[in-house]
């Protein structure tokens, strides 16, 4: 209720660092006459940026009374920039950064798609990162918010596709294969007109869901062919 809006310090942000210390707080005012509608601004001072080898993550906590949420979230930035040549690089932080990854189709032996427990992710992110790979491309594939926080806290960047539309008629799918002969289109035109306004649909609540992973760098609309249009 608008009545419980009233209070100035009802709702209370702090931001920590990776040590627990507090390093910034922020009293949400309501910002509306008709709802409760916060707006909270925290300055961190001296900001340390996220990247694969120190992948710092800043704690958030938000209090309303009694009620308390906690999140994390990292400072970074990943542009395409010339070097000094004036060849264009991948750059993160504004500095050059060579990507040097595998796909991962995300299957498990025992699941199929569905990994088998937490450690099981961990156990993979932390391998690539063994192995010497800074990204990992996730191939067609969705994964649980989980697989992305462990990208964030372990440092390392991903590539997320998105999963191919269908095609043919509505409901059925074909796959590319000989008996359809060379298939190379730049713009498929057997994907219907209501598989691709889903398609856009479920790509802007994919992208609005994880936009927010600091790991996450590219986005993939359209994997080689399979279903591209519009392109």
């Amino acid at each position: 209720p608008i009545s419980g809006c009233s209070d100035a310090e009802a709702v209370v942000c702090h931001v920590r660092d990776m040590d627990g210390r507090l390093i910034s707080k922020g009293i949400c005012t309501n910002q509306s006459d008709s709802l409760c509608c916060y707006s909270c601004y925290c300055d961190v001072n001296n900001m340390h940026p996220w990247n694969p080898d120190d992948p710092y993550l800043y704690t958030i906590e938000i209090q309303a009374g009694e009620d308390k949420v906690t999140g994390y979230f990292a400072m970074r930035t990943f542009t395409i920039e010339p070097d000094k040549k004036g060849l264009p690089r991948f750059c993160l932080n504004h500095e050059p950064l060579f990507l040097n990854g595998v796909l991962d189709q995300g299957y498990w032996p025992d699941g199929l798609y569905t990994p088998p427990c937490d450690e099981a992710m961990i156990y993979d992110i932390q391998k690539m990162k063994d192995l010497g790979f800074n990204m990992i491309r996730k191939h067609i594939k969705i994964e649980p918010q989980r697989w992305y926080y462990h990208c964030d806290r372990l440092g390392l960047l991903v590539w997320q596709d998105m999963p191919s539309a269908p095609t043919g008629r509505d409901g059925v799918t074909i796959p590319p294969g000989p008996w359809e002969g060379e298939w190379n289109h730049t713009d498929d035109s057997r994907v219907s007109e209501r598989n691709k306004a889903n398609f856009k649909i479920e790509l802007e609540n994919v992208v609005r869901s994880l936009k927010n992973h600091p790991s996450i760098i590219q986005w993939i609309v359209f994997n080689e062919n399979w279903g591209q249009f519009s392109t």
